[in-house]
């Protein structure tokens, strides 16, 4: 199947206009997963590196204390905390070595202020000289940093910052942006955040771990083109630290992320999107999946 057909399909499975949306449990408690592959551009070491994004987004349990996902069954409903789970996986070379990278975003659906309020984030980053692993856990206003690296200057860290009312993570607005179960911001409106920047920004960049100042705009409803087909779609631009970042999405329900584009020379372009509970396609006979997606 060429791109240009998976495509095609996409849209028509996907509901007509923006209308109603619909209810998001109904929706997204089927028991399967939106599975979305892009092709991407990645600046790495002065150059741009062609790569690959797959989004999966899909419901689960977490516990409210730690953070992990709930899979006894004895676990009380008052411990239990629904979240919609995003992992955001890159994957690119440079030149004899590759890079896997895999974020994490884990979004109480039932905020206590508001829906979709962050619990946790993490980050897993491989290549050839070794490998990080971090995540930061959103607790009583206040993030908890934990920090492990290959790397001498940054090793074992522990860290913590404050997160105002007007707090988001730059991972997060991935979710956020989607606007699942309502508007979060009109059209042409604009919103002052206290950025904690996304975790993959900081490793890149070597930076120590502060939030910053950030701008975040829904701009007026318009169309990306993808693949030769113009498809209804908003653009949100995120602006932090003397860089922008623009995120094209669906105006349809469910808004899946069509692509980005950075300051810095990064893009990714949707290529295909599947929902299934992927978790069970794990059988070599599977594989055709990944043709699907378009995935090497």
């Amino acid at each position: 199947m060429n791109r240009g057909l998976a495509l095609a399909l996409a849209l028509m499975l996907a509901p007509a206009g923006v209308g109603a949306d619909p209810d998001f449990y109904h929706y997204w408690g089927d028991g399967k997963a939106e599975i979305s592959s892009y092709q991407v551009v990645q600046p790495r070491y002065g150059e741009p590196r062609q790569g690959q994004a797959v989004l999966i987004f899909v419901t689960e349990e977490l516990h409210r204390d730690s953070f992990i996902k709930v899979e006894s069954p004895g676990v009380p409903a008052a411990e239990r905390c629904y979240v919609l789970k995003l992992n955001n996986i890159l994957k690119f070379d440079t030149g004899i070595y590759d890079y896997s990278v895999m974020g994490s975003v884990y979004s109480a659906v039932e905020g206590a202020d508001h829906p979709f309020e962050l619990c946790k984030v993490s980050l897993t980053a491989q290549e050839w000289c070794g490998q990080v692993f971090e995540e930061v856990m959103l607790r009583g206003g206040r993030l908890q940093g934990y920090l492990n690296s290959y790397f001498e200057k940054e090793g074992r860290q522990e860290y913590e910052l404050q997160a105002p009312a007007a707090f988001e993570s730059e991972d997060h607005l991935l979710i956020r942006i989607r606007e699942l179960k309502g508007q979060w911001l009109a059209p042409g409106e604009e919103r002052e955040l206290v950025l904690l920047p996304s975790l993959w920004s900081l490793r890149i960049k070597h930076q120590g771990r502060a939030t910053v100042p950030a701008r975040l705009a829904k701009g007026p409803a318009g169309v990306y083109r993808v693949e030769g087909q113009e498809v209804p779609a908003q653009p949100w631009t995120l602006e932090a630290g003397g860089t922008s970042k623009t995120f094209w999405v669906e105006a349809a329900y469910p808004r899946r992320i069509l692509g980005w584009e950075d300051s810095q020379g990064g893009r990714g372009e949707l290529l295909a999107t599947i929902r299934e509970p992927y978790w069970q396609l794990n059988h070599s006979a599977d594989a055709g999946w990944r043709r699907q997606l378009k995935l090497p």
